[in-house]
């Protein structure tokens, strides 16, 4: 109950902020979106017309993967696009409970620095965990009531997103314990988010290093640092229904994600305030 409470104090102060209400408005306009510009006639039991934002699509495309492919963009747009958003928007909740007299009163109370620093951290992935599911959920019953394509994949992808957010706020929780600062938390979040792609490709890299440390160098980083873009692509793979081969970057990535989150938990438990 008082983890729960701890959360509820987080939803409250993202709806003084705004920052609820403006993910929710974002969700709510790509729905609209779905609801009035995707159009389909059918014409006994077969897809006569269909039209997105007023355009005819070419029926020479099955209407399934017309469906997953329009999906596979809401998917990863949402993924770039809205992890990017998330950790912008949430980028000072840790700092901020930090604050002097904010951090006095929580630590007043009968709670144990644990709780409070977990309490935080949920209470932040659940604020984005409503918005993703919202839109990804009616997104889902807009598109599948209007096409009678149901792609459970396309669920599943929320769930991606959530999680990559999830492993990434926990390097920004770990951030904002150490240094209190929400731009630079942010800033070093936005550089994994950023070189992910070329430590993937770590490998045409190499001749261009000038020796074996630096190589050595990046195979550390790739292995230790979350792998998103892998992240990335395993979420448009589960709307294409595609085969994903390995879990293995999902597994590395919730363990760098676990690792940061003890690490800010120790570190949180030890500071004076």
């Amino acid at each position: 109950m008082k983890l729960f409470a701890i959360i509820q104090l987080t939803f409250r102060e993202s709806l003084a902020r705004k920052t609820f209400i403006a993910f929710f408005g974002l969700s709510t306009l790509v729905n609209l979106l779905f609801l009035f510009a995707l159009n389909l006639d059918i014409v006994d039991g077969a897809e006569s017309y269909i039209s997105l934002f007023g355009k005819e699509i070419d029926q020479a495309f099955e209407l399934e993967k017309i469906v997953y492919g329009i999906e596979s963009v809401v998917a990863v747009g949402l993924f770039t696009g809205g992890v990017f958003m998330s950790l912008f928007a949430t980028s000072s909740l840790i700092p901020a409970f930090l604050e002097k007299g904010s951090i006095d009163l929580l630590i007043s109370k009968p709670l144990s620095r644990f709780t409070i620093l977990a309490g935080r951290y949920l209470g932040a992935v659940a604020i984005v965990a409503f918005n993703v599911f919202y839109l990804v959920g009616f997104s889902w019953l807009i598109l599948s009531f209007k096409t009678g394509v149901w792609n459970f994949g396309f669920l599943l992808s929320g769930v991606m997103i959530v999680l990559t957010y999830a492993i990434l706020y926990a390097l920004m929780a770990f951030l904002g314990v150490t240094i209190r600062s929400g731009p630079f938390s942010l800033m070093i979040t936005y550089a994994i988010l950023f070189f992910s792609p070329l430590l993937l490709q770590r490998e045409a890299i190499y001749a261009l290093l000038s020796g074996k440390f630096w190589g050595y160098l990046l195979d550390f980083l790739y292995h230790f640092l979350p792998k998103t873009t892998e992240l990335g692509n395993i979420t448009r793979m589960l709307v294409q229904h595609a085969d994903i081969g390995s879990w293995l970057p999902v597994l590395t990535s919730l363990l760098f994600g676990a690792l940061m989150l003890g690490a800010a938990s120790m570190i949180f438990k030890r500071k004076d305030f």
